[in-house]
């Protein structure tokens, strides 16, 4: 099995334990491959979360930490190597995603140290954080000119991240509805977001949404399957099922798992619903993931019979 997208409390405020515990965890369940991937450091104070701050975090902490990841973690994957582990660890980052001197930011990054792997994401639209909770989500949406402008501007930053990056696993791509409420009205057309069908209702959205998708597929991109999304309240993981459905129609329906943990009981979470998901709802032939074979990032595929015939799934019984 495959997790694609990981974080730990050595590294990120908001997470808890060791990275060698969440890497351990990987080995104990039975991973193939699991990807260490925590978040870019960012630009600027103004960005810093509220527990950072409470840690007297600065933007040089932020820095020392991620080098301080990418030394530790090229370590334990070496470590693991040696020691024989039938789980591969690959060494990658996730992009934050907040405006393009982030993005550009991120470019440097990767020209100057050697990863693994990279997780696109976005997290900040007009520079509010969209994930870390209903005020910051509200005010990227009124800055956006409201709901409607709130989806256009998620997707426009996400193409941006897309088209200069070049993510092989592209994250939580619609990572913008966890705060939305159902209720949330969208004055453009008079309805609540609940009766929204964003192919009709909202067009231009629409066609960024399909632009992006089409656009991982031209550069061999794979979209991850989340289960983060199911332990924060969905009945589905990132994304839901009207991006999957124009993922297999426009992308390809490459898809790939990741349980964005961000500690040892994250590690694997909810993967045995993604599984139903994948088999009742996207009805794909295959499932893709990560490798490493001598030390070179490579894509497989896995068969849906093998996939869930996988012993794996035992340990969720």
């Amino acid at each position: 099995m495959h997790s694609h997208h990981s974080h730990s409390g050595d590294y990120v405020a908001h997470a808890q334990d060791t990275l060698e515990s969440i890497t351990q965890r990987a080995i104990d369940m039975g991973f193939e491959t699991f990807c260490l991937t925590e978040h870019m450091p960012r630009l600027d104070n103004k960005f810093l979360y509220p527990e950072e701050e409470e840690q007297n975090f600065s933007i040089s902490t932020l820095e020392d930490k991620f080098l301080n990841f990418h030394k530790h973690a090229i370590e334990l994957q070496q470590d693991k190597i040696q020691q024989g582990s039938k789980t591969k660890f690959l060494v990658g980052l996730e992009v934050e995603g907040i405006n393009e001197a982030h993005i550009d930011y991120t470019v440097e990054i990767l020209s100057k140290h050697h990863f693994d792997m990279t997780v696109g994401s976005v997290h900040f639209v007009k520079e509010f954080p969209i994930d870390y909770g209903r005020p910051k989500w509200e005010s990227a949406r009124d800055a956006s000119g409201g709901l409607r402008g709130l989806f256009k501007e998620y997707y426009a930053l996400q193409s941006k991240v897309l088209t200069k990056l070049k993510p092989l696993i592209v994250g939580h791509f619609d990572l913008i509805r966890l705060f939305s409420h159902e209720d949330d009205l969208d004055e453009t057309t008079g309805k609540f977001l609940k009766d929204i069908v964003i192919e009709n209702d909202w067009p231009e959205v629409w066609e960024q949404i399909v632009e992006n998708l089409k656009f991982i597929k031209s550069y061999g991109g794979i979209l991850e399957l989340n289960s983060a999304a199911i332990r924060k309240g969905w009945s589905t993981p990132y994304p839901r099922t009207d991006i999957t459905n124009a993922a297999v129609k426009y992308g390809g329906g490459r898809f790939a798992l990741s349980d964005d943990s961000h500690s040892i009981a994250q590690v694997g979470l909810n993967f045995h619903k993604v599984k139903d998901y994948i088999v009742n709802d996207i009805k794909v032939d295959s499932i893709f993931y990560l490798d490493l074979e001598d030390g070179k990032t490579v894509i497989k595929e896995k068969s849906i019979k093998e996939f869930t015939e996988s012993s794996f799934w035992e340990q969720y019984k």
